[in-house]
């Protein structure tokens, strides 16, 4: 089963943030942006938090708070949740369960390198058991 420093090889480490002093507004403008659904909320070079649509909805919407008088530091979902690049997809999708999150940065030694989705999780799996298949296949048929 693959790591998910197999999957931020694919995927790439990009990830966007927003300094915790920031609006709430210019955290959604960003994830609407780039159409994403989370955003890590950093302190200077800490990781201080993550922001992520649920926490809008939650924290911001259903409060009637103003996206754009609230900053992201005071609504963000704090500690972070991080997996690291050893970590295999069922562990992730297992603290992912436990934790009810959707997004997991990855982290080894303190240093930041990458998320992953849920999404990304799932798709790296559908494809290893879709490789799994074919080759059961092959092996059925004698084509291998």
């Amino acid at each position: 089963m693959s790591t998910v420093s197999e999957i931020l090889k694919n995927k790439g480490g990009m990830v966007l943030s927003v300094e915790i002093n920031e609006t709430v507004l210019d955290a959604i403008n960003l994830m609407s942006q780039v159409n994403i659904g989370a955003v890590l909320v950093q302190d200077g070079d800490t990781i201080a938090g993550i922001f992520t649509e649920r926490d809008y909805m939650q924290k911001i919407a259903l409060n009637s708070l103003s996206s754009q008088k609230t900053r992201v530091g005071d609504v963000m979902t704090s500690p972070v949740i991080s997996a690291h690049p050893g970590d295999s997809i069922q562990q992730c999708m297992e603290t992912m369960t436990t934790c009810h999150c959707r997004h997991l940065p990855v982290v080894e030694n303190g240093k930041l390198l990458g998320i992953v989705s849920i999404g990304d999780l799932v798709k790296r799996m559908l494809g290893e058991k879709e490789s799994e298949v074919e080759q059961l296949n092959q092996y059925i048929t004698g084509s291998y």
